[in-house]
């Protein structure tokens, strides 16, 4: 009896790694719905299609964030560099800010490795390593913050989420 309890636990468990490892995702974004069972899919609403120098407001619009590029373009599984831009309401680049970045898979709950994300001097930002270690969809949320001449600060964040093929 403890020998069929110990193989039904090996296989339960081993269903659930298998599917987390899903490679169905194609190199164009969508998913290709070649196997309907996997858990990861790329059919979420919030899914963008990535481009070179695509920009989006932040949520309270105080920034706007560009992603200028991914190397590799789109973003790809394993280690991705992104260089990011961030311009002020006029839309000028913004030279002293701070960042906190975090990528996630929402789907699954998984976490990565840390960001370090380093100025560029003119506005632009590298952020290295963003580790998408398996398929799916990928959210990589970004957090701004900039002084401003009164000693204050202003804050701003946004998300972008990217299917990434296995």
């Amino acid at each position: 009896m403890r020998l069929a309890a110990l193989a039904i636990a090996f296989a339960t468990l081993s269903g659930g790694v298998a599917a987390c490892s899903s490679n169905s995702a194609s190199p164009g974004g969508a998913d290709s719905g070649a196997d309907a069972g996997n858990v990861v899919s790329c059919d979420d609403p919030k899914e963008q299609t990535y481009a070179a120098n695509m920009q989006q407001a932040g949520a309270s619009s105080v920034f706007t964030f560009v992603l200028v590029s991914s190397d590799p373009a789109p973003p790809a599984d394993d280690n991705n560099t992104w260089v990011v831009q961030l311009l002020d309401a006029s839309g000028q680049p913004v030279t002293d800010a701070t960042f906190k970045a975090l990528a996630t898979m929402p789907t699954m709950t998984h976490g990565t490795t840390p960001v370090t994300i380093t100025s560029n001097g003119d506005g632009t930002y590298t952020f290295t390593p963003l580790y998408f270690f398996m398929a799916g969809v990928w959210q990589v949320a970004i957090t701004a913050s900039a002084p401003v001449g009164d000693g204050g600060s202003r804050k701003d964040t946004t998300s972008f989420y990217f299917c990434v093929a296995g």
